[in-house]
């Protein structure tokens, strides 16, 4: 049963400088989360990477810029890397691309855009991002930017909504076959994008709201417009996403997904592990360490027809109906 999941930060721990010794590892082999030969010990169809920016420190006025020149460069790294996989990570840009990875055994790569901060309001820059091989772009991060506005605990951010070029933003990425993500958005947001996306959109790494209080999670009624527009929800391994008492735990993870299951069905499961992005007590801190979750959810006495449509159908359906044919 091979893996697909939706969300690591890996590209940014390669990319962030490390004492004297410069850049550690690469897409083959690292000391992080996520490598090409974990991948493919823990079995894995499909892992997205995202392009991510610590974009906090840096003028609102001067972010655009910042964010567009830094996509570039990690980018052209990401492919550097890929490439020096000799073939083992394939690149994702269609579904056909996918289907090429399962039959010839190899590991898919799925590159992502976590918050659309570098398309700033040009319709050319996401052109040109969709021609460097972006195929998902979570629409923000956790600062305002062009699209619209982050989660917040500040109830007044929470419900606004998207902005104009926002609403543009997500008919171009319906029209270009690339994943409307809405992790990281505000609920007014969200809610707009389940009125105006043609096409089904996903939230790449949250959890339930209803098992625990954090802005950055679903509420029951976003899972079930998730499920209702045929888009997955993407288990996130993050802590404090998943726990009150702030550790990540398969035991946490266990309630995360009953509770989706329960309110949104069986169709909306995924995972989307964050690894790379997030700190802290982690049970499953590498990516062959996913597989053990799929052993609990046997014990759960979860069925192995749900559990392979968590594992990789779902979100097989997602990149059949979205990511055109090149």
């Amino acid at each position: 049963m091979r893996m697909i999941d939706l969300h690591c930060d890996t590209l940014w721990r390669l990319s962030r400088p490390d004492g004297l010794w410069g850049h550690r590892g690469t897409l083959m082999e690292n000391p992080y989360g996520v490598d090409v030969k974990r991948l493919e010990k823990a079995d894995a169809l499909v892992q997205a990477f995202a392009v991510f920016f610590m974009n906090g420190y840096i003028p609102a006025a001067k972010r655009e810029d910042y964010a567009y020149h830094i996509a570039r460069r990690r980018i052209h790294s990401y492919h550097r890397w890929r490439l020096q996989t000799g073939g083992r990570l394939q690149p994702v840009r269609s579904y056909e691309d996918v289907c090429y990875c399962a039959k010839n055994r190899r590991v898919g790569s799925l590159l992502t855009l976590e918050d659309a901060v570098p398309v700033g309001t040009s319709l050319r820059r996401l052109h040109e991002f969709y021609d460097a091989g972006v195929r998902l772009i979570t629409l923000t991060w956790n600062y305002e930017n062009a699209a619209g506005y982050p989660n917040s605990r500040d109830s007044s951010v929470m419900r606004k909504g998207l902005k104009p070029f926002g609403k543009v933003l997500i008919e171009e990425m319906n029209d270009l076959g690339m994943i409307i993500d809405v992790s990281h958005l505000s609920d007014g947001g969200f809610w707009d994008v389940a009125r105006r996306s043609k096409k089904p959109f996903i939230a790449s790494h949250s959890n339930a709201r209803a098992v625990t209080s954090h802005p950055r999670n679903l509420t029951d009624e976003m899972i079930r417009a998730i499920a209702e527009k045929g888009g997955v929800i993407g288990l996130n391994f993050c802590p404090g996403f998943l726990s009150s008492r702030n550790i990540s735990t398969i035991n946490g993870m266990l309630r995360h997904i009953h509770h989706i299951y329960q309110v949104g069905g069986e169709d909306v499961l995924a995972l989307g592990s964050d690894l790379d992005g997030i700190s802290g007590r982690i049970q499953l801190d590498s990516c062959d360490k996913i597989p053990l979750l799929a052993g609990a959810l046997k014990r759960y006495k979860m069925s192995d027809r749900v559990l392979e449509k968590m594992w990789n159908k779902n979100a097989l359906r997602v990149f059949r109906e979205v990511l055109h044919e090149n």
